[in-house]
């Protein structure tokens, strides 16, 4: 077909100008990705401003031209620049073809191919348009533009993609952390947070980033485990000769930044914690190495570092050994104060029913580091290797400080005292990815691909301390306080999880590979995981807690072994105390086993050059078995227990492209696919934190959810969209996280809480506003993008079967923002190799569930606020830039509410602005 286009162009060209004029037509390809089409390269006649730009075909012409000889130059961002010395003759059309790409190609290549760069804004507005399904993707280009940190980040720039503040979870139309997938290079990753399904994006730098793809319509290769989004993060890969980077920035905090900061005696600036197991092997002996006692000290500037080198070895015309590898370290100090009140509800005579009531300040640092090496053997044209390694090794380390009064103590009149909370956490992660991929070309009409990797995480959590004290202001004594066995406490946890995941699929074109008639995929995707989670709590049990006074900056003149001898206090597990009963120091554990086996066939047909379908089916076997033994008797389960939850699924999926003209497509889809319950969802394992604790429920079940999309596009030109989409989902025995009613002020669990329905409307714009470009070297342009959604969700309880008493007979889904709007607009000026680059960006989500109530409670919401940023970057040459970013520039207040009926806040903080300035220096 396009070659036919081609010959129409030529023969149509060549009639109309015989007489008097020449022409010149051809066609830009990329060298390194299989003849693909170059499409928005420029074509500019030398020493004049006449040009133009190769279509989505690649497809490129200048007419009307005076007989002579001529230079064109051929340009693209990314690529080197070409010079082609041209002959036109009148009455002929003269056919260039020419290859773009990171080296120049000699004059005489015949064969073209070349590398297509997704970092840029425009290559990806041209795969999305291109793609059958609905997609959208973020590319380093747009991630650099909007001082985007990290994958986490990056996702929110997306329509319909919201965060909840203070975790890492990322909610997609509505839909939250167990109803997502992510994948790396199109392979599955595990979790690194035991209480997520999915691992924290945020892991992910921008250093490593080539682009994220959020698919929010499914086809039938992707993971059916999947209602919100399935997330792709495609790592960098080098396309040049040679590459060599080192970027240098600092930051500061208006509220952080040289204040007083408390650090975690034990932890480290640098984040490397070798001691991550306790060391306990006799309650009788005070084992611990760290001091409750927090270090005093000042927060320094944020700081952070990273080198990138790559090359390219040229074999031969169709052959390359190429390498890339990025090392990183980013480090961060934060400090926060607010409050924490626990509302519980209003009395029939207007007064609220609040337990404890906080001021709370919150110290909290982060060191992270990474390495990341891609190798790809480039065999021909045909056959291609590629090994991907990732190591990221993050450190976070927080000290909670409430101080405040609950009901009992510091209400009445006559009661000047105060609990004072402290609670001090380290968390320590480190990820190994490894990946090992092929693709490979046979004849026209056949294509092999074939992927493996093997993943593994270690979470642990070494030596979390809690203390609870009772200051009283009429002595100026501070006590202990031991209303909770876990009031002073610490605690171990250690998770590892590994697993091993596969694809493979064979595709078969209909005609030749670029004749874009069609194929047929059949595919196997596999995966199996393994997940072993212990953790153990050292409980302080203290005889006489009353007349237990303590120094709480001298905290290890009570917790001592001096203390533990005269029995001051004493020292026992879950289990017990009984130093000389083994059992005694056995964790309370959980191992997790999945398993996946999944087979489909999918098929691309294009029934006219207007209109595409694409048909799937996929058949899934899982098979899932957690086994436990905690401390907590789930009824109809034992504290010693396993479960077994395997399915079979068949499932459909339909996406349907109409093409109205080359600027406009419309398109449709439908899809079923199911959300499993995560392992910490089921295990019955109570993780505490200072002021809640939350459990899994071994009797979930999995949700069946169904998902369809209607989608307008256009694009007014290559780097401009405006899109209209809306969407519906029903979710059957969807899962949720829900407050119950315990004696704890807020006990989270989990429950198939009932039928769930999202109804929703997306609007997206890239425009420019004005684009200038003046002569070769010199151009400006301003644009403006955007989008919102507006979204309804409606979660009807099911009163039956369930242990749980929900508020009312329904509510919103738990992290659905009814509304959410991002916007950008950006100024960008060049003159030869100076650039100069300013964007600001803006982002509001509305109101959402926090958390579901029942027993009479009604929701937690958290309240909606708007962000701005601003970044300004400058490019002095091709060696050397600058950048500036300035984050939460509008300082708003983060805050929960529990609605009954007006809205009395229970959390509130500030996070502080946000200043940062980095250097770079490219060879």
């Amino acid at each position: 077909m396009k070659k036919f286009a081609l010959l129409l162009m030529l023969l149509a060209t060549t009639i109309t100008f015989a007489q008097t004029t020449g022409s010149v037509v051809g066609k830009l390809t990329d060298k390194e990705y299989n003849n693909e089409p170059l499409a928005f390269a420029n074509v500019i006649i030398k020493g004049t401003t006449t040009g133009t730009t190769s279509d989505f075909d690649g497809l490129y012409k200048l007419d009307n031209m005076q007989p002579g000889n001529y230079t064109l130059i051929f340009s693209f961002v990314g690529y080197e620049t070409q010079e082609i010395p041209v002959t036109v003759v009148a009455g002929k059309v003269t056919e260039v073809n020419v290859p773009m790409g990171a080296s120049a190609a000699s004059l005489d290549e015949v064969v073209i191919t070349t590398t297509t760069k997704r970092e840029s804004e425009t290559a990806l507005l041209l795969e999305q348009k291109k793609a059958v399904e609905i997609k959208t993707a973020i590319g380093a280009q747009e991630l650099s533009k909007k001082a985007v940190s990290d994958a986490a980040d990056a996702t929110l720039k997306v329509t319909g993609v919201n965060k909840q503040e203070g975790s890492s979870k990322i909610y997609v139309r509505g839909l939250g952390d167990r109803y997502n997938s992510t994948t790396l290079n199109g392979l599955p990753l595990p979790s690194n947070d035991p209480r997520n399904k999915n691992i924290d994006l945020s892991l992910f730098s921008s250093d490593i980033i080539e682009s994220v793809g959020i698919g929010k319509a499914f086809s039938s290769y992707m993971s059916s485990d999947v209602a919100g989004a399935s997330i792709d993060i495609v790592s960098k890969a080098t396309s040049e000769k040679s590459l060599f980077k080192v970027s240098l920035s600092s930051g500061a905090n208006t509220q952080t930044t040289f204040k007083d900061f408390k650090t975690i005696d034990g932890a480290n600036w640098f984040g490397i914690n070798p001691d991550t197991h306790h060391k306990v092997r006799n309650l009788n002996t005070y084992s611990f190495d760290n001091s409750f006692t927090p270090n005093s000290g000042t927060a320094n500037p944020n700081m952070g570092l990273s080198v990138n080198y790559g090359r390219k070895i040229i074999l031969s015309d169709e052959s390359n050994i190429s390498f890339f590898l990025v090392g990183s370290f980013d480090n961060k100090y934060a400090y926060q104060e607010g409050t924490s009140d626990a509302i519980v509800d209003i009395y029939d005579d207007g007064s609220l029913n609040v337990g404890s009531i906080f001021d709370t300040k919150t110290y909290s640092y982060n060191a992270s580091k990474m390495l990341m090496g891609n190798l790809s053997y480039k065999i021909n044209n045909n056959h291609k290797l590629s090994y991907n390694h990732l190591f990221v090794h993050s450190n976070s380390q927080k000290i909670e400080d409430f101080l405040g009064t609950t009901p009992d103590i510091g209400r009445p009149d006559d009661d000047n005292r105060l609990v004072n909370l402290v609670l001090q956490t380290e968390i320590q992660n480190k990820l190994f990815v490894n990946q090992l991929m092929s693709e490979h070309k046979f004849g026209e009409s056949y294509d092999v691909n074939a992927a493996v990797s093997y993943n593994a995480i270690y979470n642990d959590e070494p030596d979390r301390r809690k203390n609870t004290f009772i200051i009283n202001n009429d002595t100026n004594t501070t006590r202990i306080s031991q209303n909770a066995v876990r009031d002073n406490s610490r605690f171990y946890g250690n998770l590892f999880e590994n697993s091993i995941a596969g694809n493979l699929n064979a595709v078969r074109y209909l005609g030749e590979r670029y004749e874009n008639k069609g194929k047929i995929t059949l595919g196997y995707n596999g995966s199996v995981t393994d997940r072993k989670f212990d953790g153990i709590y050292f409980d302080h049990n203290f005889t006489n807690p009353r007349t237990t006074f303590v120094d709480v900056n001298d905290l290890d003149a009570t917790f001592n072994q001096t203390n533990l001898d005269n029995d001051v206090f004493g020292v026992e597990t879950s289990r017990g105390r009984n130093s000389d009963d083994p059992e005694t120091y056995l964790p309370q554990l959980y191992d997790a086993t999945k398993t996946i086996h999944a087979a489909y066939i999918d098929a691309v047909y294009n029934f006219s050059d207007k209109f595409t379908a694409n048909v799937g089916l996929r058949a899934e076997d899982i098979k899932m078995d957690v086994e436990w033994d905690t401390n907590i008797s789930f009824p109809g389960f034992s504290n010693n227990s396993q479960i077994a939850l395997d399915k079979q699924y068949v499932l459909p999926t339909l996406n349907l492209k109409y093409q109205l003209n080359d600027k406009i497509n419309l398109r449709a889809s439908g899809s079923m696919s199911y959300t499993y319950p995560q392992f910490k969802e089921i295990a019955p394992f109570t993780y505490e934190g200072i002021n809640y604790q939350e459990s899994g429920n071994p009797a979930l079940l999995p949700s069946d959810n169904y998902n369809g999309e209607l989608k307008f596009e256009m694009f007014p030109n290559k780097s401009e969209l405006i899109s209209i989409g809306v969407f519906g989902k029903l979710i059957q025995n969807s899962i949720n996280r829900l407050e119950r009613n315990s004696a704890i002020e807020r006990d989270f669990t989990f429950d198939n809480s009932g039928d769930a329905t999202v109804f929703g409307l997306e609007l997206e714009g890239k425009v420019d506003l004005f684009a200038v470009e003046s002569d070769d070297d010199k151009s400006q342009n301003l644009s403006l993008g955007g989008n919102a959604t507006l979204m309804n969700t409606k979660l009807k309880f099911n009163t039956e079967n369930t242990l749980f008493n929900y508020t009312g007979d329904s509510s919103a889904l738990e992290g659905a923002a009814p509304f959410t709007i991002n916007a950008d607009v950006s100024y960008r000026f060049k003159v030869n190799e100076k650039e100069t680059m300013s964007t600001l960006v803006f982002n509001y989500q509305s109101d959402k569930v926090y958390s579901i109530g029942t027993n009479f409670k009604e929701n937690i919401v958290e309240k909606g606020v708007p962000l701005l940023d601003f970044v300004f970057s400058h490019k002095f040459n091709k060696n050397l830039g600058v950048k500036f970013n300035a984050k939460n520039i509008l300082n708003p207040s983060f805050e929960r509410y529990r609605d009954i009926p007006e809205k009395l806040t229970m959390n509130s903080y500030k996070r502080g602005t946000s200043f940062s300035v980095g250097i770079a220096y490219e060879l």
